[in-house]
């Protein structure tokens, strides 16, 4: 490989001698009339008199700026190189910046004056930094006008640098044939079928939505432990036995109020049956009923106290009724009195209203007494209910709830902690006689049936990677399985150790060998036989900050093109983006182009780098 890229090299370097050679002829001949057309005593004195004067960039008459490039083969800026732009000579000479000896700018001129060499050489971009010290190591003072030129540093990450310029050059040949002579080669940006896969390291790990950690939600002493370490558990399976009082006392109190509803409950039945039959009762004993019907009706009604009340106030309405009918006789035969007439009448009247009055208390009565019943068993059903939840929050199912009255005394406080899932017993930290808190974890249950695969991938790939791309795990100790699954999440923030991004594929594991803690490589498969946008490997050149390709915009013109590239596979990588299909770029060769642009070193005249603007 070495021997192709110095012969390529030869060949280059032979044309730009033969060019060099043409071109130093013409000069020569500028330069002996110059000088003969000057003193040589009167040469020797400006210079002499320049010297004394700090020359460099910042004595420029045309302030050197880098919007044009930078000319590589006659180290200054193309903004003020005479040599390479003809038209600027006339403002150096006016302003009497002028090597006659040299034919160049006095502040240009390393043969008279080597000390300003340096001093351009800073304003190089694709020179390696500098320190700015002289060669005693003491700090570099600002020149005469404050100007001061630095290079900061670059962060080099593969990617596209957004302030990197070098898009903005072109490289330009003189003649095709030193295209040819040079060894470049053009080719199209196709579409081509790719797989390609990215191989990182990784970790095991259980489902965490397939993770039961269980307490006990009491406290109490361990009297049995029914799970060991690697059980396999159905839902609802015996894990462990636990005496604790604070069940015991739970469930006394369940019972208490339990029984406190069936007693209000018993007294709004009873208050009930009273309230219909009063009602009843309400409905019959009227002021013109007959004594003897009301008797009939009633005598089957479960009405209590108020039956009798009732009937003593119809009986004394009926006998008022009597005394009146028979005063009002002996008053129309003028056998009593007036007086004892308005007495009857005032009597019967006085027994009506006392008849009235007992009606609707009776009525009051039952329905105040009703209500008071059906307000108790609110309360005692609302205390039954809070000792349920209790009980639910310790851990008791509806059923266990529905035994409590059942079982015998001794069993009050015991307390059974079941599976709450289906799975394996992967964590058990309780022995039997143990103390054990409410919130002690004592057993963790995971389902192994789907196991993650984490794995860190560097930020370089990120642009490469999708939810749902497929994933092949292999374990290190079992090189002949592996296990397939799909990319199911990426995270959103970088890790600020390892300085990658943490991803996760769900892997199924029905024979479960797969085990937590295990680890492998994961290898995601990128592209799996997709068409793509690829380029030959050798095409693409990077300048340490960004990666290009050189795009042909004519036989001898090639302009540099930040990419961002894909994956890679078969001596093809693709691009994401900054090149399309149908473009036509230099392959073969395309280092070349790359160490003129950033260096000048295929020597000056063969090709240059003007600014493409």
């Amino acid at each position: 490989m070495n021997s192709i890229f110095n012969a390529r090299r030869a060949v280059v370097i032979t044309a730009c001698v033969s060019l060099v050679a043409a071109v130093g002829c013409r000069k020569d001949e500028q330069k002996q009339s110059e000088r003969d057309a000057t003193p040589k005593s009167e040469a020797k004195a400006i210079r002499t008199a320049k010297a004394e004067t700090a020359l460099g960039p910042e004595t420029s008459p045309i302030k050197p700026t880098l919007d044009q490039g930078w000319c590589g083969g006659h180290g200054v800026p193309e903004s003020v190189c005479t040599r390479c732009n003809g038209t600027l000579t006339e403002t150096f000479k006016s302003a009497g910046d002028w090597c006659a000896e040299h034919d160049l700018p006095e502040s240009q001129c390393f043969v008279c004056h080597p000390e300003i060499e340096v001093k351009w050489q800073k304003l190089d971009p694709s020179a390696a930094p500098v320190d700015h010290e002289d060669d005693t190591g003491s700090a570099v003072e600002p020149d005469a006008d404050g100007l001061l030129l630095e290079r900061s540093p670059r962060l080099l990450t593969g990617n596209v640098d957004p302030m990197c310029q070098i898009d903005a050059l072109r490289v330009r040949f003189s003649d095709p044939s030193i295209v040819q002579k040079a060894g470049i080669e053009v080719v199209r940006a196709e579409r081509r079928t790719m797989s390609a896969t990215i191989e990182v390291p990784a970790e095991v790990e259980f489902d965490a939505t397939r993770v039961t950690r269980i307490t006990p939600m009491v406290s109490g002493i361990t009297r049995e432990v029914a799970a060991s370490l690697g059980t396999q558990v159905e839902t609802n399976d015996l894990l462990a036995i636990i005496d604790s009082p604070v069940l015991g006392e739970a469930k006394s109190e369940y019972i208490e109020r339990s029984q406190n509803l069936k007693l209000a409950e018993a007294d709004l039945t009873r208050i009930n049956t009273i309230h219909r039959g009063t009602q009843r009762m309400l409905e019959v004993c009227t002021p013109e009923a007959k004594p003897e019907a009301i008797r009939n009706v009633l005598a089957e009604l479960p009405v209590g106290d108020a039956k009798a009340r009732l009937l003593r106030s119809h009986a004394a309405l009926q006998l008022s009724r009597l005394d009146a009918a028979r005063a009002e006789t002996l008053q129309a035969k003028k056998i009593n009195s007036e007086r004892e007439f308005q007495a009857a009448q005032s009597a019967l009247a006085a027994a009506e209203a006392d008849f009235t009055a007992t009606r609707e208390e009776v009525g009051f009565d039952i329905e105040q007494s009703r209500l008071t019943a059906e307000r108790a068993v609110e309360v005692a059903s609302g205390a039954l209910e809070s000792a349920e939840r209790r009980l639910h929050i310790l851990g008791l199912s509806k059923n266990q709830i529905a035994a409590i009255g059942n079982e015998q005394i001794e069993s009050m406080a015991r307390f059974e902690l079941r599976s709450p899932v289906t799975g394996r017993v992967v964590e058990r930290t309780v022995s039997v006689g143990e103390s054990v808190g409410a919130d002690d974890v004592l057993f963790v249950v995971a389902d192994t049936a789907t196991m993650w695969v984490m794995a860190g991938v560097y930020e370089r790939d990120l642009r490469q990677l999708r939810i749902g791309l497929p994933v092949q795990f292999t374990v290190g100790g079992m090189d002949v399985a592996s296990f397939g699954g799909n990319v199911s999440w990426i995270s959103s923030q970088v890790d600020d150790r390892t300085r990658t991004v943490r991803l996760r594929a769900d892997l199924p594991n029905p024979e479960g060998l797969l085990k937590a803690q295990m680890f492998g490589t994961a290898r995601i498969a990128i592209h799996e036989n997709e068409s793509v946008v690829g380029v030959p490997d050798e095409a693409v050149q990077s300048d340490g900050c960004c990666q290009l390709v050189f795009v042909e915009q004519s036989e001898t013109v090639f302009q540099p093109r930040k990419v961002v590239l894909g994956a890679q596979a078969n001596g093809f990588v693709e691009v994401l983006k900054g090149l399309e299909e149908g473009e036509r770029i230099a392959s073969a060769g395309s280092f070349l182009m790359k160490t003129e642009i950033l260096k000048g070193s295929i020597g000056a005249g063969c090709c240059e780098v003007d600014s493409g603007r």
